[in-house]
């Protein structure tokens, strides 16, 4: 092609990245593609136009979206602010039927709560406990009704309620994941136990005149940010039903990622809202001698700040055209693409594309599961049948029922059970990754029965062995190895998947924690791991325990037989679900690796730059 043709054929696409650059704002993602195109120009006049400027305008524009590139991903604060004054509202906005339903449910609720206390004076007792109700009348007796929130210290109770509302909120956001009932129901719950409680101050009120007043003006300092957080939890885990229940034009799957990675955005949205009403309520609702006025300006201080942001600003948005941008950037989550290993993504992102590279994964590997933990149940049973008397379940305590695994006390059996299902679960699903990765950049894939698979099993092992131990003790050291335990498997990809030796993985892992990237890591972390909680939250359902009370009354079975049976079905669902979640928050911590990857290595873009940035 003579080079007048050339530049004439591809003029028009130069003249509009030319316009493209000179924007203000610009699409990281779309410099990236556009780079892309003009290397593979750059590539062929530097073949047949070695000579001529059209080579040397074309490395011109190459240089310049390549800078621009670097430019918007070394802009972390503008990525932020971004997310708080544009994506968020608008997300807020498409799911503004789900808030409207979760408000409904809540208030629906909070009416149910408030007649069943009017018409059953037990009712409060049946739903706050006992003991909160006697608590509660001898601080009004003795003259100071909100004492409750006096005791303790600031920052102990600080950090109790800001843990304990976010397992509120994020339980309620996840239970979406059963078609959306799992998050109504809980709604339910919260917002007849809020009219309850209410209601029960205003029947003291008659004897004791103004307890009303002192539990509104007092409760609602924090409970104005707080009761929302959960009732927008509740519209984010309805929203993440949705996608399954109303899939439109998409796929199930594909509708289920779309809708997980709105949800998200909104639970993370709400988080900071959640640790803030957790800082009032533990260092300022306790100061109930300020001026009623102030309260009552304070509260309506934040009701304002609610609904301005989760109304007013999305509503504000939506009519300044900005809403099609947002879809446009949504849909490509539904291509046919597995997933991009060399692209920077977001947590949200990251958590939606974890389950199409899981949904393989899940295929190819449940086979593998129920025969592990098929025979490691009928081991159990005859080498340690301990654990079956015991009982490992608990529906308050999730996490116990994995805690008691680990537990030093527990017989060599157990002992190796466990440690197998954990090694074997984060080795095949580390390996499946590394795999994908390799074949999707067109390399050499590691075999599996090969040394570097030796090497894997062995580094999982001695990082297995540091957190068993951490674990096999103290409460504290049991919640400690949460946290370690994602920056433990961005380490294993950062070593296995370059084959890099310890020490320069240590390296590079200090390296990948800077600018943020811890904080990204638990970030995908936690939205992973609260999957995995609800599905443990089955295990220690008392429905269980029903359901061997029929099996008793229905079935030729001693009452130790069916614990036995019941036992054994337990034991097998927990090393299965060991097993399948697992691979969840490995899965994520590799896609959250190779993204961080590309923002602190450009791997991908190096090798673009390598073919357009030689010299002559």
């Amino acid at each position: 092609m003579r080079e007048t043709n050339f530049i004439d054929q591809n003029k028009q696409k130069w003249n509009e990245f030319e316009k493209i650059l000179q924007q203000p704002r610009r699409d990281p993602d779309k410099l990236s593609e556009l780079f892309v195109q003009v290397t593979d120009d750059l590539s062929y006049s530097r073949t047949f136009y070695p000579n001529r400027s059209v080579k040397v305008y074309l490395n011109n524009l190459s240089q310049k979206i390549f800078s621009n590139i670097f430019r918007n991903r070394a802009s972390g604060w503008r990525a932020f602010l971004n997310f708080w004054l544009e994506e968020l509202p608008l997300v807020v906005y498409e799911a503004r039927l789900e808030f409207f339903i979760s408000v409904s449910i809540f208030f629906l609720a909070f009416g149910i709560g408030w007649l069943s206390s009017a018409y059953d004076s037990d009712f409060p007792r049946y739903i706050l406990g006992d003991s909160y109700i006697e608590m509660t009348k001898a601080n009004i007796e003795n003259g100071d009704p909100m004492a409750v929130y006096k005791h303790g210290g600031r920052l102990d109770m600080f950090f109790g309620i800001t843990l304990n509302n976010l397992y509120v909120s994020f339980l309620t956001f996840a239970l979406g994941l059963f078609a959306s009932i799992g998050t109504i129901g809980y709604m339910l719950y919260n917002g007849i136990m809020v009219g309850t409680f209410q209601y029960y101050f205003l029947s003291m009120n008659s004897d004791h005149p103004g307890v009303l007043r002192e539990s509104l003006l007092t409760i609602w300092m924090h409970g104005s940010l707080e009761i929302p957080s959960i009732i927008i939890a509740g519209a984010a885990g309805i929203a993440l039903g949705r996608g399954l229940l109303f899939p439109g034009t998409y796929s199930r799957f594909q509708a289920f990622q779309l809708s997980a990675r709105r949800a998200l955005n909104v639970m993370l949205g709400i988080t900071p809202v959640i640790i803030l009403a957790a800082f009032i309520e533990s260092f300022i609702t306790r100061y109930t001698d300020l001026s009623a006025g102030v309260r009552l300006g304070f509260i309506i201080f934040n009701f304002c700040f609610i609904l301005g942001y989760f109304a007013v600003v999305p509503f504000i948005k939506s009519r300044s055209g900005r809403k099609a941008k947002l879809i446009e950037f949504r849909l490509p989550a539904v291509n046919k693409t597995i997933v991009d290993f060399h692209s920077i993504k977001k947590s949200s992102e990251i958590f939606a594309e974890t389950f199409v590279v899981y949904n393989i994964f899940l295929r190819k590997h449940l086979k593998y599961g129920l025969l592990f933990a098929s025979v490691i149940t009928v081991l159990l049973y005859f080498r340690s049948h301990e654990i079956y008397e015991q009982g490992f379940y608990d529906s308050i305590f999730v996490f116990r029922n994995i805690f008691l695994l680990f537990q030093m006390s527990n017989s060599l059996t157990s002992i190796l059970c466990t440690s197998f299902i954990v090694v074997a679960s984060i080795f095949s699903a580390q390996f499946f990754l590394i795999r994908m990765f390799h074949r999707s950049a067109n390399k050499k894939m590691p075999v599996l029965f090969s040394l570097q698979s030796g090497t894997m099993v062995l580094l999982i092992l001695v990082l297995f062995s540091f957190i068993y131990i951490l674990m096999s003790n103290s409460t504290f050291t049991r919640w400690l190895t949460l946290l370690f335990l994602p920056l433990a498997l961005n380490l294993l990809y950062i070593i296995n998947a370059n084959f890099m030796n310890w020490i320069g993985g240590v390296i590079n892992s200090v390296r990948y924690l800077g600018s943020g990237g811890w904080l990204r890591i638990l970030e995908t972390f936690l939205m992973t791991i609260v999957i995995s909680f609800v599905f443990f939250l089955i295990t220690g359902s008392p429905i269980l325990w029903m359901y061997a009370d029929v099996m008793t009354w229905n079935l030729p079975f001693s009452p130790e037989a069916t614990t036995t049976i019941l036992s054994g079905l337990i034991v097998f669902t927990l090393y299965l679900g060991m097993y399948l979640l697992i691979p969840l928050l490995v899965l994520s911590a590799g896609l959250q690796y190779f993204s961080l990857r590309e923002t602190h290595e450009a791997y991908y873009l190096m090798e673009q730059v390598k073919k357009v940035t030689q010299e002559k």
